[in-house]
């Protein structure tokens, strides 16, 4: 790991007041995920429909688990806040039960969020000997891995921030896109997501065609988070989202190959055909629980899907929304108030090499 000017005893002090939250409902690979955190943090398990093997596992583990569940099966947002809630830990760091810790991946990770609220690690994609799953490990890399972001995981925020971006953790309405909204409210906060390359992760190989039940959700997730006004919508949806996607796909071959660019095209009919599904049925059955002042907040020039970074018009037209819906996000002064006061004095500055600087 890199070399930092953060004190070893202050880490020590952040690990004691960290919590890696995992959202989880039948995947037994938690237990390779659990035995790869090699730090003395607090574990927190948040069930949604668990299995009784899982129930199991948990109730044998040797390790003390914070166990909290919910009852909206799949809603991750909700399984996140239910995390959060669970623990009075000032640091949580979001993990996936399907990934693992390289050695000294928590404590690095520990380090960096000191002295900035916001840090985001590196996944590993891991891949067997299909074509379905080098095709899903480059689609990964491309659209998630290869530009800065809050999706998670590996991520770590100090809960500080919840203050000032709107006051929640995670929207529990739009499911299975809740962290790419947490990353539109960090850039209307002005709070910065900082990159830390070497703090990687490993995510499990995924075989057949999985991953387009993930972006069929994905879709799901977009369909509702544009009814409620925290994603935007195109004024012309078919024409942008056509011109959106023929972009992508040729960036996606120009950087992972032609391959990549034709499953990652089967990976997009995906996805908006689940925005449609939510169109048409509310599988969700979330439109009942919509407030009263949600609305779209459309835009000629909306957010692509590939990329979290808003331009100046969108991060105005979100804040107007979210204004709208009574929750006034302003830009953060002072940065400065989320270093911890027990990291070394004023040499202490930002331990990655790379931030994702937000809009105005």
């Amino acid at each position: 790991m890199a070399t930092d000017p953060v004190d070893e005893a202050a880490v020590d002090k952040g690990i004691a007041r960290t919590a890696v939250v995992i959202a989880l409902r039948d995947d037994l690979r938690i237990a390779d995920c659990i035995d790869s955190i090699d730090e003395d943090v607090e574990i927190v398990l948040a069930l949604n429909g668990p299995s009784k093997a899982i129930l199991k596992l948990i109730e044998e583990h040797p390790r003390p688990l914070t166990v909290t569940e919910i009852e909206d099966v799949g809603n991750l947002g909700a399984a996140y806040n239910a995390g959060a809630a669970a623990t009075d830990r000032q640091y949580l760091l979001l993990m996936d039960s399907d990934c693992t810790f390289a050695p000294g991946v928590v404590r690095a990770m520990v380090r960096a969020v000191l002295t900035d609220p916001v840090v985001k690690g590196q996944v590993v994609y891991g891949e067997s000997e299909g074509l379905l799953s080098r095709l899903t490990a480059r689609v990964r890399e491309f659209d998630e891995g290869d530009y800065i972001s809050a999706l998670s995981p590996p991520l770590i925020y100090n809960r500080a921030i919840v203050d000032h971006i709107g006051g929640y953790h995670f929207d529990e309405l739009i499911h299975w896109c809740e962290d790419r909204e947490f990353d539109f409210r960090l850039q209307l906060a002005g709070i910065p997501v900082v990159y830390l390359p070497e703090a990687r992760i490993f995510h499990d190989a995924q075989h057949g065609f999985a991953n387009m039940r993930s972006y069929f959700r994905y879709g799901v997730g977009e369909g509702i988070a544009q009814e409620t006004g925290v994603f935007t919508t195109p004024a012309v949806p078919v024409v942008w989202r056509l011109f959106e996607a023929s972009r992508t796909l040729v960036h996606c071959a120009r950087d992972k190959g032609v391959g990549a660019a034709a499953y990652y095209a089967l990976l997009k009919a995906a996805f908006h055909t689940g925005t449609v599904h939510h169109l048409l049925n509310d599988p969700y059955r979330v439109r009942d629980r919509y407030p009263a002042s949600a609305k779209r907040a459309r835009m000629v020039r909306s957010i692509p899907q590939h990329s979290t970074r808003l331009t100046r018009a969108q991060t105005r037209r979100l804040r107007r929304a979210h204004w709208e819906a009574g929750r006034r996000i302003e830009k953060v002064a002072d940065l400065s108030v989320f270093h911890d006061t027990d990291a070394a004095g004023p040499a202490a500055g930002s331990v990655a090499g790379q931030a994702r600087q937000p809009q105005e």
